[in-house]
């Protein structure tokens, strides 16, 4: 079992909070998706999540033993970052070598079955893999490393669309078969909707939403029809956000629809369709800064 609990963290660069007053339990076995903007303070919690950095103020708690200073939890975190690097002169397999000293279930054998499939040779040396290659290698790690946290941050939306595509499809099967907690830091929070639990929107330092995905699939819906009859339609429904163009109307409604409203949209001949998770947290953001938070 892994539980990680944070309590009211906060940090600050150069005076300027980046991570305020975050507090969340990580249950085990769960996968996260953190999303937010350049500002969001998502890459200074990962780091604190970690045990990268010292938060200024709260704390973490991994199975309610505290986690920064402890040299013990180590071995039960994998932190992959864009920052993940191993010197040039190194060659793939003694980094593999070296990876199982570090991780205590270390799975060497699944960690060359990935560079096989991603052609990745395991007697490159590390300085001669490319931009893509040296993602997907990092990613590579963090699956084998079989951490208890795993955490993945932006650095995986940096991997080529097919090789991501692919990844994913190994982080969904290799979770299925050794469960535990992923915490992925991403922008393209669509793409992995069928493999993650829950979603946390971030904001200037903030957790200012919590869903599961079945959540925001059951609750928001895009409505999209011509602009005059759509508007007479919603007067009474709660819009989060809208769009139009050449006429269209698209709509972004918190609310999961009756029958019979269904029914009446469908009768005007509008669209009626999930709200991608990508539009929710940017209509929800557009919110925020209109209220002036």
């Amino acid at each position: 079992m892994s539980v990680l609990v944070c309590e009211n963290l906060t940090k600050k660069i150069k005076k300027n909070p980046v991570v305020s007053n975050f507090s969340y339990n990580f249950l085990d076995n769960q996968i996260y998706a953190l999303v937010g903007r350049d500002n969001s303070g998502r890459d200074e919690l990962l780091q604190i999540l970690a045990a990268q950095i010292r938060p200024d103020s709260g704390k973490v708690w991994l199975d309610g033993e505290e986690l920064f200073g402890n040299l013990k939890m180590n071995k039960r975190l994998c932190y992959i970052s864009e920052a993940t690097s191993f010197p040039k002169h190194f060659r793939i397999k003694s980094i593999f070598r070296l990876m199982s000293w570090l991780y205590p279930k270390w799975d060497n054998a699944y960690a060359f079955e990935l560079c096989e499939y991603f052609k990745i040779k395991r007697k490159r040396t590390y300085g001669s893999l490319k931009a893509n290659e040296k993602i997907l290698f990092s990613g590579i790690i963090g699956l084998a490393s079989r951490a208890n946290i795993t955490i993945f941050g932006s650095a995986l939306d940096k991997i080529d669309l097919k090789d991501r595509f692919d990844f994913y499809n190994f982080v969904y099967s290799h979770h299925t078969r050794y469960p535990r907690t992923l915490i992925i830091g991403t922008d393209n929070v669509d793409e992995i909707e069928n493999l993650i639990d829950k979603i946390l929107f971030l904001d200037k330092g903030r957790l200012f939403e919590t869903f599961t995905v079945k959540y925001i699939k059951n609750n928001f819906r895009l409505l999209s029809g011509k602009s005059e009859v759509l508007k007479s339609l919603i007067s009474d429904l709660k819009v989060i956000g809208a769009e139009e163009r050449y006429n269209i109307l698209t709509v972004c409604v918190a609310k999961a629809l009756t029958k019979d409203e269904t029914r009446k949209f469908q009768k005007y001949l509008i669209k009626i369709s999930e709200a991608p998770i990508q539009k929710v947290f940017v209509y929800l953001l557009d919110l925020r800064e209109k209220k002036g938070l």
